[in-house]
């Protein structure tokens, strides 16, 4: 469990339970859910991903990977979504998110594992390629790289500005369609993902749902899981771990905000630089 030994007093100082997260991150979403489900309490310090405050010093003393999510409970630093969920499990087991049936119990961590297993090389690069575009520049990527141990995210970023294959995009797409098509199976005669009650399965793919939904993704042929989601949508939890961090526009505002922002990305990136004359 990536749990980070530090003499930092200004994380070792902290009491309770602070969530270095971002709206729209579905890492995020997670932790918050489960935070939420579980009625903890939690400061909020939302990192602001469009101005790289996840690469600067003060974060990566924190998370030296530069990721959202982190927390830090009574100054002890938690990274990963996953080991932060385990974390928040061994500290406080009521109400329990991980099944206390070991069947249904690896079954909600073979979800979740695929939910993990599938962030980059699915979520990700759909979500990247088909709308959301790059969200490093040209200019960040030697600092990017620099302070960033994990070399598959440095591959990934260098790809969304480069450009992903259309062999790519249609694996990603493919593994995206395969899991939901799972799902709606399991779900077309279950109210959960696995049992009879709220579990980790249930929160790591919420915010799948979330993020694609928003971003555009068909899920027309999955009725079972759109019924799901809406169910999910009346828990008490979501509003406060999702509804309250999401942009306050229509997706398809959204989406078309998106895709301008992209192409004037493009254009400046791509302009030649000019001096003026004397």
């Amino acid at each position: 469990m990536p749990i980070l030994a530090t003499n930092n007093p200004d994380i070792t100082s902290l009491k309770g339970i602070h969530l270095y997260h971002a709206g729209m991150s579905n890492c995020s979403m997670r932790v918050r859910l489960a935070l939420e489900e579980k009625g903890l309490e939690w400061v909020s310090h939302e990192i602001n991903l469009g101005q790289q405050e996840n690469i600067q010093d003060w974060y990566l003393a924190i998370n030296p990977k530069g990721l959202v999510p982190s927390i830090i409970h009574d100054g002890v630093p938690v990274t990963e979504s996953d080991d932060i969920l385990a974390y928040l499990e061994e500290k406080f087991p009521e109400p329990a998110l991980v099944p206390t049936d070991q069947t249904l119990a690896a079954e909600a961590n073979k979800w979740f594992d695929l939910a993990v297993s599938m962030h980059i090389k699915a979520i990700k690069t759909w979500v990247y390629s088909s709308t959301v575009g790059a969200t490093k520049r040209r200019s960040d990527m030697a600092h990017y790289a620099e302070v960033q141990p994990d070399k598959e995210l440095v591959t990934f970023h260098q790809k969304s500005l480069d450009g992903f294959s259309k062999e790519e995009v249609e694996a990603a797409r493919e593994m995206i369609v395969d899991a939901f098509r799972k799902m709606e199976s399991r779900l077309e005669d279950h109210k959960y993902l696995v049992g009879d009650a709220q579990s980790i399965a249930d929160i790591a793919w919420l915010p799948q749902y979330v993020v694609l939904d928003t971003l555009g993704f068909d899920f027309a042929p999955y009725p079972a899981i759109i019924a799901w989601a809406k169910r999910q949508e009346r828990r008490p939890a979501y509003k406060a771990a999702i509804s309250n961090w999401m942009p306050k526009i229509p997706g398809w505002a959204l989406r078309a905000g998106i895709k301008i922002m992209r192409t004037f990305r493009k254009w400046t990136t791509a302009r030649p630089h000019t001096h003026p004359q004397n």
